[in-house]
């Protein structure tokens, strides 16, 4: 949806569990580019170079959807390079305007001049809201597709969103039985990172070999990926991260508000233990006895959770980096990214919500490939990921 003014209260984002159910048709004003809901390495040669060479375009960005710059402009402010090259890979005026921009990037009265500023309404859009200027956002910022009525359902459509580019879907490859993508380099020590790396980490997101070589101490990592600094998420990217995978694997979801919990992610919380009250005030209401226990101790059903949040042993006990690589093989010696679900991880605690958009029967294989619509509700500062979004999420705690 419209990314919201960095003057606005709120920046929203609301991780959905990518609920599987059955959808009604969708029906747009334009006829979807299917090209554009392929995996970047699905595309022929030639239009991974347009994508990246004339667009901005890198893998992460054209496999989660609104991350690159580019797609905050409107077709008519884009370049003419930019303009042919968006041609040559398929797009029109209006298939880029309505599927790619949404019309972000629109006044208000000119929504009106486009006949679309009704559905916004319909989705509880204001002027005020749209000009950041509202204390509060639209309520459908914080649901994900199966929340929406029927008719937000239609409004939704005719602005060219479905549950796919709704709920952000990641369609990054990933072989592991990780709900997304695992970061390997994050899992090497600052010793054995290279130059360019180490300056990135250091020059845009602060980290020091302390910092990098224990995770979860770096205050970055205490925040979701949306709500860094533009510099902050601008190295998170160049280092490879987006999203799914900062969220996950460094923040494991702990600035969320409970309400953003669904489905699987919501069986994961509270198989661990927590309840409500306590993920919104520990300190009246305590911890569960999860918080408590080494990775040994953990049920099969708890490890299954923490798996979920994109834990395991090494960083569920807060073992520092050096303490789990193999300095002489060059890798890290705490989990496989590419082998079967261990035994003692009981994955079917999410046999009735699915496991990150599959069933659970398709991640118990040799090799598990997780499914792209696991995904993220979420809505950033106009600025994007371009500039910057520095105010709080109402999603987030």
């Amino acid at each position: 949806m419209k990314a919201l003014s960095p003057s606005a209260t709120a920046a929203v984002a609301l991780l959905a569990g990518a609920a599987a159910g059955v959808a009604s048709a969708d029906v747009f004003p334009y006829a979807k580019p299917g090209f554009r809901f392929s995996p970047f390495e699905q595309l022929s040669t030639t239009s991974q170079m347009i994508a990246e060479e004339e667009l901005g375009y890198n893998a992460i960005t054209w496999n989660n959807h609104a991350l690159a710059p580019i797609e905050q402009t409107r077709f008519a402010g884009l370049t003419s390079n930019e303009r042919d090259a968006a041609i040559q890979l398929g797009f029109t005026e209006g298939t880029w305007d309505c599927f790619i921009n949404h019309y972000e990037n629109f006044g208000w009265d000119e929504l009106a001049d486009k006949g679309v500023q009704e559905h916004f309404r319909e989705l509880g859009w204001s002027q005020a809201h749209w000009d950041g200027t509202a204390d509060d956002v639209p309520y459908t910022e914080a649901r994900w597709w199966g929340m929406l009525t029927d008719n937000e359902k239609r409004a939704a459509n005719a602005i060219c969103y479905f549950e796919d580019n709704w709920n952000g879907y990641d369609m990054n490859p990933n072989k592991s039985f990780f709900p997304h993508q695992v970061p390997e380099f994050r899992f090497k020590p600052w010793s054995e990172l290279d130059g360019v790396t180490q300056n990135v980490a250091k020059g845009m997101l602060n980290y020091t070999q302390e910092l990098w070589d224990n995770l979860g101490s770096h205050t970055p990592e205490r925040n979701t990926f949306l709500n860094l600094d533009a510099d902050e998420r601008e190295g998170a990217m160049e280092l490879g991260f987006y999203t799914h995978s900062w969220d996950c694997f460094m923040n494991h979801y702990l600035s969320y508000y409970w309400s953003s919990f669904h489905d699987d992610l919501k069986v994961a919380i509270e198989t661990l233990g927590w309840t409500e009250e306590m993920w919104s005030d520990n300190d009246t209401y305590g911890v569960p006895e999860t918080e408590n226990k080494i990775w040994i101790d953990l049920t099969p059903e708890e490890k299954a959770a923490a798996t979920r949040m994109c834990y395991f042993k090494e960083t569920w006990d807060e073992e520092s980096i050096p303490d789990f690589f193999d300095y002489d093989r060059g890798v890290n010696t705490a989990v496989a990214t590419d082998g079967p679900v261990p035994e003692d991880i009981k994955l079917e605690i999410f046999d009735k919500t699915g496991y990150a958009g599959k069933s659970t029967d398709e991640i118990g294989g040799l090799v598990v490939r997780a499914d792209p619509s696991s995904s993220y509700r979420a809505v950033v500062s106009s600025a994007a990921l371009g500039l910057a979004v520095s105010v709080g999420a109402l999603l987030f705690a």
